[in-house]
């Protein structure tokens, strides 16, 4: 429980810009969704000239919304900002996500082979993690886990449920008397710090050089990073992607659900992928492609 004057020290700690009308003392015991609102939560709206015959709930609310002129909320609790969405997100993981988060744990049912585990790490059940494994301070690593092999995890990155980093990757050539034979992966991989990884996604090991997951860097659930892919800082993959190898992911890119990439190519900084697109050949920056396969919009 915290009140208004505690949410606007953190918005000016935070140096985002806002203005505050209604109670400052105003008590916030939970949160609420706009389509279902409670008393005494904090909710949000993403364009006040849009909230229209709100229930008389919402005088009972602190209201997050983007700045406006709309006459029916003149006598609410608002804070007005330029970004509702995040201003709203940054309140409930300070107020609500770090007062529940745990001190480190390990499971009694994980196999922790590594000597390098940062502090605030917290390991689930049937979790499998080698001993070349290091994990930064403050990790969360999900549930039937496993991690082996030459891994670096950054400081309060997220490893959900059932995913599988570390292991070779899809790579053969044809030996002396024309079989199929694995090449063999001397790499690692390298997760950056505030990174998330979905549930039930495989991060492969590179071959020679180490398979490179950037900062701040969110990858959905049922992926497929292969050997020798670079996906730079603050870039999302969502859900069902496949990046094959050797592939680089540049800066700040997002790559829709049920992508395929292609192997060996490029994807340019702040370039926008469509969902189900396959793409074959290089994306310069700053462009949007959908389609299979993928063509410039």
């Amino acid at each position: 429980m915290f009140n208004a004057r505690e949410v606007i020290i953190f918005l000016e700690r935070k140096n985002i810009s806002y203005i505050f009308q209604g109670n400052i003392d105003f008590i916030v015991k939970g949160f609420s969704s706009i389509n279902k609102p409670a008393i005494n939560t904090i909710s949000w709206i993403k364009d006040v000239n849009k909230f229209n015959n709100p229930s008389p709930v919402f005088e009972e609310i602190l209201l997050v919304t983007n700045f406006g002129d709309n006459q029916i909320i003149k006598d609410y609790n608002v804070i007005f900002c330029e970004n509702p969405k995040a201003t709203f997100f940054e309140i409930l993981d300070n107020f609500f996500l770090k007062s529940t988060r745990r001190n480190g744990y390990i499971s009694p049912h994980a196999v922790v082979s590594s000597q390098s585990i940062g502090e605030g790490t917290v390991i689930g059940h049937n979790v499998y993690i080698d001993k070349d494994v290091n994990i930064g301070k403050g990790v969360s690593i999900g549930n039937n886990v496993s991690i082996e092999g030459k891994v670096i995890i950054g400081d309060y990155s997220i490893i959900n449920s059932g995913s599988v980093i570390g292991k070779e990757g899809f790579g053969f050539y044809k030996d002396s008397n024309d079989n199929n034979k694995r090449v063999p992966h001397f790499g690692g991989v390298q997760i950056g710090k505030n990174v998330e990884i979905g549930a039930n996604t495989c991060i492969d090991r590179g071959t020679i050089d180490n398979t490179i997951i950037e900062d701040n860097v969110k990858v959905g659930n049922l992926c497929q990073i292969s050997h020798n892919v670079i996906v730079k800082s603050n870039s999302l993959v969502a859900s069902g992607t496949i990046i094959t190898g050797s592939t680089k992911i540049g800066k700040e890119v997002y790559i829709g659900p049920g992508t395929v990439v292609r192997n060996q190519i490029e994807v340019g900084n702040k370039s926008f992928v469509g969902m189900g697109a396959v793409v074959v050949k290089d994306v310069n920056p700053n462009t949007t492609v959908f389609g299979v396969p993928a063509r410039e919009k």
